[in-house]
């Protein structure tokens, strides 16, 4: 099989709740290399390189849903032979102030659900 180098953009709820985390688990797990970023739009967009297969499996992968994040579409929008650049699979980060404020922004989110979780059990 021949190696595919793939832009993928996912939209919906993709910001400010680990997903960036969680792309980079499954691609390393599958062997895809690549990296994953934030966009100003809201989105996130994947420049990454493996098998037809893995890239398969890997769009089915990181098409979630949690309590912080909803994944409404994952559209590949350019197909083309890889290029062998990427050695790793990487998370590109924004500036720190930004990545500072989504990572408290998921936090609170998180202890709020807590709260309110531990609320309803009594």
């Amino acid at each position: 099989m021949n190696s595919v180098r793939a832009e993928i953009i996912v939209r919906g709820k993709v910001q400010k709740g680990g997903y960036r985390d969680h792309v980079q688990e499954v691609a390393r797990s599958l062997d895809v290399k690549g990296y994953v970023e934030n966009m100003k739009d809201g989105s996130v967009k994947i420049i990454c390189e493996a098998e037809q297969d893995a890239l398969e499996r890997f769009t089915q992968l990181i098409n979630i849903k949690t309590d912080l994040i909803a994944v409404e579409n994952v559209e590949i929008i350019k197909k083309q032979p890889a290029t062998g650049e990427y050695e790793y699979f990487d998370i590109k980060y924004g500036p720190l102030e930004e990545e500072m404020g989504e990572r408290l922004a998921a936090a609170l989110k998180i202890a709020v659900a807590t709260r309110q979780d531990i609320k309803d059990m009594h």
